[in-house]
């Protein structure tokens, strides 16, 4: 049950980067928001904690602000594996540097959210 609604917090993260950024191209329907589920919660599983450990100094330095980094590394791993796997009728690409910028920032602070009142 903990993994199905991570996967539609995820899920629900992406449809709202694509709501709020115009020029974020989220083609594929549920099955986008399927794929971007489950890669996100292997890269949140396996990649974030590895980058938070690496980061950490930097996370102290910068009080907290090192966060939106790793969450564009993230996202940026995201948007690569999505596009490896090559599934038909999906497609998920930010748009260039500052749409890029505005999506990390969407991301982290849903991802905080999530977080903060859903992760035990």
């Amino acid at each position: 049950m903990k993994l199905f609604f991570s996967i539609a917090a995820n899920a629900l993260i992406l449809f709202l980067i694509a709501y709020f950024v115009p020029e974020v191209v989220a083609v594929g329907g549920w099955k986008l928001y399927l794929v971007w589920g489950v890669v996100l919660g292997l890269l949140n599983a396996f990649v974030r904690p590895v980058l938070k450990i690496f980061g950490f100094p930097f996370v102290i330095m910068t009080f907290g602000l090192f966060i939106l980094v790793i969450n564009g590394i993230i996202l940026a791993l995201l948007e690569k594996i999505i596009a490896a796997l090559n599934v038909s009728g999906i497609e998920f690409s930010t748009g260039g540097f500052v749409n890029f910028a505005i999506a990390v920032v969407i991301f982290t602070v849903f991802n905080t959210i999530y977080g903060v009142f859903f992760k035990k």
